[in-house]
């Protein structure tokens, strides 16, 4: 596949003579840190400029802002059968690095995590101004409940309101109800009644919406929903997230246990909600007898 950086920039060194010490445009600062390329846009043949200083690569790219216009995977790899590793959802940003063939690789604002998704469902930037609380909120004709469905929008799917009327927030697709948002910048401390409120979500490879979800980005949407920060893979999650809990420590509502390949986030003492083919609940007993292995790691919502 034939690739063109946007607004590449090259640093290859120019041409010595024999035996002189070779010259570039570029040079690093800093000390060298462990890349991880899921969350940082770094390819053998092209970087993100903005790690210029600590990354030296062939050629770097300037990011152009795009919006998604409808829930877009984001795979590892430019083949449509690739390892799905998460999902834009409508109205959020993706900041494109290369766009070669009808494919778009680059970073998604919201979770952070870099890869290729299909450049024909991006479209000109618009900034979010509100997040969707909704599992699924709908889009009317006009600002009225009973007005004709246009459309849905998934819980954590972005919007760039134009205007309100009627406790109603117009947008280029239509109105939507103010219940069914919250401001970008809104935030809210209760997590688990987030994850709680969206029981019955089916269960996505990639998903971190109200459409679908996989079990970190249950995780990942609960926090998301109230306008907090939280990585979206598990290992970065058991980490990262909260605080620290001991093995031994008795078991409490808003821990969130992390298993090898599963996290299931604790609503009382005894249940818990994670994902199988969908979003459900389930006792911490049921939990630890099943297949899942021992708890690498738990963690307390901060």
């Amino acid at each position: 596949m034939q690739s063109s950086g946007i607004s590449s920039l090259a640093t290859a060194a120019t041409d010595q003579p024999i035996g002189a010490q070779p010259r570039s445009r570029h040079a690093l600062i800093g000390r060298s840190t462990a890349i991880d390329r899921r969350i940082s846009a770094v390819r053998a043949d092209l970087t993100d400029v903005r790690l210029a200083a600590s990354v030296f690569a062939p050629h770097y790219a300037a990011a152009m802002r795009q919006t998604a216009a409808s829930i877009l995977p984001i795979r590892q790899l430019p083949d449509r059968n690739s390892l799905v590793l998460s999902e834009l959802l409508p109205g959020e940003t993706f900041e494109t690095l290369e766009l070669s063939e009808g494919v778009a690789w680059g970073i998604g604002t919201t979770d952070s995590v870099v890869g290729y998704v299909d450049a024909h469902g991006l479209m000109e930037f618009a900034a979010p101004t509100h997040r969707v609380l909704s599992v699924a909120a709908r889009l009317h004709e006009a600002p009225n409940i009973n007005a004709a469905i246009l459309a849905t929008l998934p819980a954590g799917a972005r919007i760039a309101a134009l205007g309100e009327r009627d406790r109603f927030l117009l947008t280029d697709y239509g109105y939507i109800a103010a219940t069914d948002l919250a401001a970008i910048d809104h935030g809210s401390s209760d997590i688990v009644a987030a994850a709680a409120g969206l029981k019955g979500v089916p269960a996505r490879a990639g998903g971190r919406s109200g459409a679908g979800v996989d079990p970190h980005g249950l995780v990942f949407l609960a926090y998301d929903l109230c306008g907090q920060a939280a990585p979206r893979f598990g290992d970065l999650q058991a980490a990262d997230l909260g605080d620290a809990v001991a093995q031994d420590a008795t078991s409490s509502a808003g821990e969130i246990w992390f298993f090898t390949d599963h996290v299931a986030m604790l609503v009382s003492p005894d249940k818990a909600l994670h994902v199988v083919d969908r979003v459900c609940e389930i006792s911490s007993s049921a939990l630890l007898a099943g297949d899942y292995g021992p708890i690498l790691a738990r963690r307390r919502i901060a």
